[in-house]
């Protein structure tokens, strides 16, 4: 049976990358830098041939691959027990295959179930996503499994806010030297506020957001209000 892509989110974000790996990684070992994953036999895709495989620590980058990727990624020789190596090179790999499929589920589909799979579903629209591997797991379901596993490394996503102290308001002509600067850091703060809400809303990240947010910043609204009226710029 074939399944319609349009049916995963097809997310063609970049900037997600280091959560994909996040994802990826809790999807393939549990975070395990030094796992030796289960061997397998799979077709090889250029001979066409059978060949017993086995995936590596914590992304499971099969051994057949390892040496030609660390290559590929400027670490020739690394030993794959290294976990910054593990990281390099699944870093590379994955951006490699953003780059080439324009999308995080034809990236997921081409480390599950190998690149050539990828190409047909961005060149086609959709694939037999019922395929599944030695362990009897589909290609539909270590896609949505990735995705949730995306979703909830979102979710997780600290928004770092750096709280200024509440700024003292003074009324009268607003040229003091001392009282600039404290406008300044009402602004500086309400900049803060507004991005953190910008970068929470894009990514879904408002119950994160809402738990970082300065307790003073509930009151600054009615302070920014109040001097004004005392500055006389609202009557």
């Amino acid at each position: 049976m074939e399944n319609d892509m349009n049916t995963f989110s097809n997310d063609t974000n970049p900037a997600l990358i280091d959560l994909y790996l996040e994802a990826l990684k809790m999807q393939e070992s549990s975070g395990d830098y030094q796992v030796l994953h289960t061997p397998s036999v799979i077709e090889d895709a250029y001979t066409g041939k059978p060949v017993r495989v086995q995936g590596l620590g914590a992304y499971g980058i099969l051994d057949i691959n390892w040496k030609k990727w660390a290559k590929e990624a400027g670490i020739e020789g690394a030993d794959w027990h290294d976990p910054k190596a593990q990281d390099t090179v699944s870093r590379f790999k994955v951006q490699q295959y953003f780059n080439r499929f324009n999308s995080w589920d034809a990236v997921s589909v081409a480390w599950f179930a190998g690149p050539n799979k990828a190409k047909d579903l961005v060149n086609n629209g959709t694939i037999n996503f019922d395929l599944t591997d030695a362990n009897g797991q589909s290609i539909k379901d270590y896609v949505d499994e990735m995705n949730t596993k995306i979703a909830e490394e979102l979710m997780t996503m600290e928004v770092p806010v750096t709280t200024i102290p509440t700024p003292q308001i003074y009324p009268g002509p607003q040229r003091n030297p001392v009282i600039d600067k404290q406008r300044n850091e009402q602004e500086v703060f309400a900049a803060q506020i507004l991005d953190a809400m910008t970068k929470a809303n894009a990514g879904g990240m408002r119950p994160s957001f809402e738990s970082q947010v300065p307790a003073e910043a509930g009151d600054f609204a009615d302070a920014v209000v109040e001097a004004k009226v005392k500055r006389g710029e609202i009557r």
